[in-house]
């Protein structure tokens, strides 16, 4: 009797057991199947590390087509599992969204399909278009985004007529390749000839003078000083012996000009010309933000910033070479192939090859009617608009010979697109941690204290006697 009680028993809490498993994993399939289908998110964090901004909600609810976003990064890399969360966020937020994860080393021919040079590029693409980023950030990829979802294309326009750089295909001197590109950035490109016309068209975004072997007329000047007080940009890329007749005009904006051939030889330790200067050192400003590769100019000159620039005007340098370079200005040496530097009249490195200047509403210009007055006085939601003018020391940099070479085309493309203004779209302020102190008073330390040196050891020896008799009762 004893054995078929001590059977029945076993059998009970044995039925017992396994059905309470059954239901406990059912339960847990159907809170999983849900959670799947319909997943909850909630931050706990002050400061909102884990949302997104009511900005990028808005824009990701605008969102009605699939977007595919294409991460290339090495696998294993610390920063995929950082990227892999704030994609995670965007995905949670939009069902229209999709990603995947690519090593550039195992998959090289999808990296050259896309044109990435670099670990932790980004490629957006959708509504026909793609956007690539170098940085993922919620800003970035926002401003991405926005960009995709966006009609509408705004215009670059490049100087013609005094000799710049042409767009014929199949010239390695031309700048074929930086059109397509800026096309694949949704930008519309196309020729400026103000000789024809007396002023830059007013749905300029940029204006780019590339590489003019004639200098400009002086009405052609006129016409750009006239743009830029208007709020205009300006991107001038000036080859050594060559200054296209802008010495004078852009010095009145704080941008001064020699004559000289910028030298590098640790350029041979790349494999190229002591004449193809290497930067490496970029100044502290939006279009070199997180920007860290190589870039080369062959034959470049120096672009200075004026130590006293004109009132309402700041200028900033954007990319300077190593101490090693220096700039040449005994210019029949350097064609002679016999430089040598000379601290008395060259200039030591770093050598300043870009230089961005900012006008402000202070900057005082003649504009050429009352209209265009009033137009420089006002912008977007009346405030004034501000003129930007960048200067490079070298166009051949983004030639198509050049294009592809290193971090060229990436540091070019920062420039445009902060120039045209679409670097931002959005602006997202990082997000402020802040610690909460915990402040105890006396009775509340004691508290603790007490609770650490007393309780808990009196809980864990309490709860040891409590088993040890109720064991001991059952035997």
């Amino acid at each position: 009797m004893p054995t078929k009680i001590k059977r029945r028993r076993i059998w009970a809490y044995g039925s017992n057991t396994v059905i309470s498993t059954v239901l406990f994993l059912g339960i847990l399939a159907v809170v999983a199947l849900i959670a799947e289908r319909h997943p909850w998110r909630v931050d706990f964090s002050d400061s909102g590390d884990f949302s997104l901004t009511e900005q990028t909600r808005n824009i990701l609810k605008s969102i009605d087509k699939p977007v595919d976003i294409k991460a290339f990064y090495a696998t294993g890399a610390p920063e995929q599992g950082k990227a892999k969360d704030l994609l995670d966020t965007y995905k949670y937020c939009s069902d229209k969204l999709n990603y995947e994860f690519i090593d550039p080393d195992r998959r090289p021919e999808v990296a050259n399909n896309y044109g990435v040079r670099t670990y932790g590029t980004v490629v957006i693409e959708g509504y026909g278009k793609k956007q690539p980023i170098q940085s993922l950030t919620e800003e970035n990829l926002t401003n991405a985004l926005l960009k995709l979802t966006r009609e509408g294309q705004k215009k670059i326009y490049f100087l013609t007529g005094e000799g710049e750089r042409s767009a014929k295909p199949g010239d390695k001197d031309g700048y074929s390749t930086v059109r397509a590109a800026l096309q694949k950035e949704n930008y519309a490109t196309t020729d400026l000839n103000l000789l024809q016309q007396p002023k830059v068209p007013a749905d300029a975004s940029l204006v780019i003078v590339a590489g003019p072997r004639k200098p400009l007329m002086p009405e052609e000047i006129e016409s750009l000083r006239s743009y830029l007080s208007s709020g205009g940009r300006l991107m001038a890329l000036l080859d050594p012996y060559h200054d296209g007749g802008l010495r004078d005009f852009l010095k009145s904006y704080g941008i001064e000009l020699s004559d000289d051939v910028v030298i590098d030889k640790l350029s041979r330790v790349f494999g190229g010309s002591y004449l193809m200067p290497v930067v490496m050192e970029y100044g502290r400003h939006k279009i070199t933000d997180r920007f860290d590769v190589a870039t080369f100019y062959p034959e470049a000159r120096s672009v200075m910033a004026a130590k006293t620039p004109p009132k309402g005007v700041s200028v900033e340098v954007l990319a300077s070479t190593s101490q090693n370079a220096w700039a040449e200005r005994d210019l029949d040496a350097v064609k002679n192939g016999q430089v040598a530097f000379d601290e008395k009249i060259d200039l030591p490195g770093p050598v300043p090859l870009a230089v961005i200047s900012s006008i402000g509403k202070e900057q005082e210009q003649p504009a050429a009617n009352p209209s265009e007055a009033k137009a420089a006085k006002n912008g977007k939601d009346g405030e004034p608009k501000q003129g930007c003018l960048l200067v490079v020391g070298n166009s051949s940099f983004v030639a198509d010979a050049y294009f592809g070479l290193s971090g060229n085309a990436d540091l070019f493309l920062n420039m445009v697109n902060f120039m045209a203004e679409e670097e931002n779209l959005i602006t997202i302020k990082p997000r402020e941690k802040q610690g909460q102190p915990l402040l105890l008073s006396q009775g509340q330390m004691d508290l603790v204290l007490g609770t650490e040196l007393i309780g808990i050891p009196l809980l864990v020896l309490l709860s040891g006697f409590i088993v040890y008799r109720i064991r001991r009762s059952q035997r």
